[in-house]
């Protein structure tokens, strides 16, 4: 686990925790944060996180591999949750976003325009949690073999 307020400069690679997947798991909430990223961490993966958008923005840069899935609330102080996405995006274009809230689906939907998106509706269950994340890394898994496929011309 990587704790974005005492974290120095990230040289470790996947390969050290057998190829588990990295989430950053991006939360406000101390306690909401601390109980996702024990539940995380118990199901096998690898949990940077962070308490704001702006030290998500700094654990992702500092991180030496492939993030596979950012988590993120929706609303939080300073920049939220679809532009931290965007920004994350830019640096990692194949990575795939959970947003999670405790507003109704139709608030989320208005504050997240993007497509395809992926909702986690607060408060939620360990297996409604990693339900979401299987779908991301699902996804993830999709939009690599596609990208990994041959192009026929026609």
């Amino acid at each position: 686990m990587v704790k974005a307020e005492a974290m120095e400069p990230i040289c470790a690679t996947r390969s050290h925790v057998a190829n588990s997947p990295v989430i950053l798991l991006v939360e406000d909430e101390l306690i909401v944060r601390e109980v996702t990223r024990e539940v995380l961490q118990h199901a096998g993966y690898v949990v940077l996180e962070s308490g704001s958008a702006k030290e998500a923005l700094r654990v992702a840069r500092q991180y030496a591999d492939r993030i596979d899935v950012l988590l993120t609330d929706v609303v939080m102080p300073g920049m939220n949750g679809a532009d931290l996405a965007s920004h994350l995006e830019s640096m990692q274009p194949d990575l795939i976003t959970v947003f999670m809230s405790g507003y109704g689906q139709n608030d989320i939907a208005r504050g997240v325009s993007r497509a395809p998106s992926i909702h986690l509706q607060k408060p939620f269950t360990v297996n409604i949690l990693l339900t979401r994340i299987g779908e991301a890394l699902r996804a993830s898994a999709a939009r690599d073999q596609l990208a990994a496929a041959p192009r026929v011309s026609a």
